[in-house]
């Protein structure tokens, strides 16, 4: 009887056993636990699937600083070898004494959260639990947020960069108007009052300018640019562009020359905008060209049937890692190799949203001493035959 007694518990032992292992193997996490003696116990499916190469040589009875090191060894966590010593302290200091959980990134990009509670008799219950997504969102939001706390910062510094280069002509504006109003330079018929007024519309023009270029980039970022398109022929476009910066070429000291062959495809866009584009690029290659130099602008077919308006000048250029900041609007190139230079900084910015509206793109090539070469790329759709002459 007592045999028949010992036998039965037995058997229910080990079904209770069997029960508490299937449970065991039913929870989500990775669940894994150690004795008294810090030795492995016992851990579910869960536990070795995201403990691969951690258990590779450790079976029940391995003590968990022999695991901790062999899934080191195995490359199992994504360290750095120079820090690998300083985790495993780390990691055995949390094991040993307790603390909050901790988070590490497994080999194949997974993060884990290990947390570890002491049992009544001295064990040790560890649990591994997944949260690659929730660390994937958390490491986005904080880039999301340090680019907008960049761009806050970046506007907040072109809006005072702006207030400067408003306030110099407005300055200007108001110092030649009262020159005229108080007749300082003696009676109407002066020569130098039309200089003054000459002044005056220059300053006014700048300014005319700069608020345009805003108002455009606002409303291709608010979606409400539209495009008047018409036939847009390059030919006459490059020459009525570089006739209005004659003037400012020829104080710069700069040739300033277009080559367009007559027998080019008319593009199809919006002309005003097209016009705007090319200002901006021969503008900023007149701004960066020392006395001497030259800026061409040229316009020729693409293999694939599109067309490429180009702007060279052999002005000081600017180092390539530099491109992506001057195309980033509310961000000026800063070279400290270079003469600081008025302007906005939304000349190319706005350029290649434009060119971009069109279905185009804008590629920039550039080094410092050997000048600087922009391309606007016009795909095959906006091209048309041209009239014979």
């Amino acid at each position: 009887m007592l045999l028949l007694e010992a036998t039965a518990a037995a058997i229910a032992d080990a079904a209770a056993h069997r029960l508490l292992l299937d449970a065991i193997d039913c929870i989500g996490e990775g669940f894994v636990l150690y004795d008294a003696d810090d030795r492995l116990v016992l851990y579910n499916r869960r536990y070795r699937d995201l403990m691969v190469g951690d258990l590779d040589r450790a079976g029940p009875g391995t003590l968990f600083e022999t695991v901790l090191r062999e899934g080191v060894r195995s490359g199992l966590y994504r360290l750095a070898p120079e820090r690998a010593d300083a985790w495993i302290a780390q990691r055995l200091d949390l094991h040993r004494n307790g603390g909050p959980p901790m988070e590490v990134q497994l080999r194949d990009g997974r993060w884990l959260r290990i947390e570890e509670r002491r049992t009544r008799d001295g064990g040790t219950v560890g649990l591994r639990t997944d949260i690659t997504d929730l660390k994937t969102q958390a490491l986005e939001l904080a880039a999301a947020r340090d680019g907008a706390e960049a761009a806050n910062r970046r506007k907040s510094d072109y809006v005072h960069h702006l207030s400067h280069e408003l306030r110099t002509p407005l300055t200007a504006v108001i110092g030649f108007a009262e020159i005229l109003r108080d007749q300082l330079m003696g009676p109407p018929g002066n020569p130098r009052y039309r200089e003054a007024a000459t002044q005056i519309v220059t300053a006014g023009d700048y300014m005319l300018e700069l608020i345009n270029n805003l108002l455009d980039l606002a409303r291709i970022e608010a979606g409400r640019l539209d495009l008047h398109e018409d036939e847009c022929p390059l030919g006459l476009i490059a020459d009525a562009t570089t006739a209005m910066m004659a003037a400012r070429a020829e104080q710069a000291g700069v040739a300033l020359t277009v080559r367009v062959p007559d027998d080019l495809p008319v593009l199809r866009g919006d002309p005003s905008l097209v016009r705007q584009m090319l200002t901006n690029l021969v503008g900023n290659a007149l701004k960066f060209t020392p006395s001497g130099g030259r800026v061409t602008v040229t316009a020729a077919p693409d293999g694939d049937g599109g067309l490429t308006v180009t702007v060279t000048d052999d002005g000081r250029g600017m180092a390539p890692e530099h491109i992506p900041q001057a195309l980033t609007a509310f961000s000026q190139v800063h070279d400290p190799m270079t003469v600081p230079q008025h302007g906005t900084g939304l000349g190319l910015p706005l350029t290649a949203a434009l060119v971009a509206l069109h279905g185009g793109a804008i590629a920039i090539d550039s080094a410092p001493g050997r000048g600087t070469c922009v391309r606007l790329r016009f795909p095959p759709e906006r091209t048309m035959a041209a009239e014979p002459v």
